[in-house]
């Protein structure tokens, strides 16, 4: 009976085949086991050239979006425009061209070297607008305020010095005083508020040397202020007579007098000189 029983249970189809199952996975499992065991630094590599490609995609998307909200932000808040000079991140230059993505610029010198271009273009992701201030300056054609300082070396009496650069600027503004003005009270109704100019302001101060410093606000237009401030600091250097061939910064008597005291200085002896120190 128990033979038959064997018999029986082998010959059952259904049994066989959940052995023949269980065979199949068996091996399987043992097949993916030796070709993880075989390839696994393999596998491991390209698990990370996926990632940092991965990465990569998501840095470069992130710009992507970046400089899509610069764009938008550019565009909704009327930045700027094609023509108008603006600085951002130190760099300093007029647009030409601008886009969804990028923003170009003809690259312009420091102020005090005028307007006109270095010939360099810049190409700007429009992402610099979200994490940057954007200047606009005043165009080429357009009146503003202009800024300098004179330095003098030598002494002389302030309120002489303020009244040759009064002058000096009264005759170098002088032609275009009126429609300067002019701008100035339209720039002011258009802004909602007052800004410096049209009249010129001199202001006294002294440098952390103690030389006098003169500084100069002059109401002009943007693309003459670098030829006006020339013409006024050289009308002020003649006035005074500043570089003049007899000029010298120091008398004969001082200059006497300072050799006198380094010869005494090299002729005493250390000692006396360290009494004469604690004595006074």
């Amino acid at each position: 009976m128990i033979g038959d029983a064997l018999i029986g249970r082998r010959s059952d189809p259904v049994l066989v085949r959940r052995h023949r199952f269980k065979l199949r996975a068996i091996c399987n499992v043992v097949l993916a086991i030796g070709i993880l065991a075989i390839w696994l630094s393999e596998i491991q590599d390209m698990m990370l050239s996926l990632t940092a490609v991965l990465v990569a995609v998501v840095v470069a998307t992130k710009e992507l979006i970046m400089c899509a909200a610069g764009s938008m932000l550019r565009f909704g808040g009327h930045l700027f425009k094609v023509g108008d000079r603006i600085e951002i991140g130190g760099i300093h230059g007029e647009v030409i061209d601008h886009g969804l993505f990028s923003t170009t610029i003809t690259e312009l010198p420091s102020r005090n070297l005028g307007a006109s271009g270095t010939g360099r273009t810049v190409m700007l992701p429009n992402s610099i607008l979200l994490t940057g201030a954007v200047k606009v300056e005043a165009q080429p054609r357009h009146y503003a305020p202009h800024r300098f300082t004179l330095t003098l070396e030598q002494a002389y009496l302030p309120g002489r010095v303020i009244a040759a650069i009064e002058a000096a600027a009264q005759d170098a503004l002088s032609p275009d005083r009126e429609l300067a003005s002019r701008f100035h009270q339209f720039a002011a109704r258009k802004a909602g508020f007052d800004t410096a100019g049209p009249e010129t302001e001199v202001s006294v101060a002294t440098s952390e040397l103690g030389k006098l410093q003169f500084h100069v606000m002059i109401y002009c237009l943007a693309k003459d202020a670098r030829a006006l401030e020339q013409a006024i600091t050289l009308s002020v250097l003649d006035e005074l007579g500043i570089g003049a061939q007899g000029a010298q910064p120091r008398t004969g008597g001082a200059e006497a007098a300072l050799s006198e005291l380094a010869r005494q200085l090299r002729e005493t002896p250390p000692k006396e000189r360290r009494d004469s120190a604690k004595a006074a």
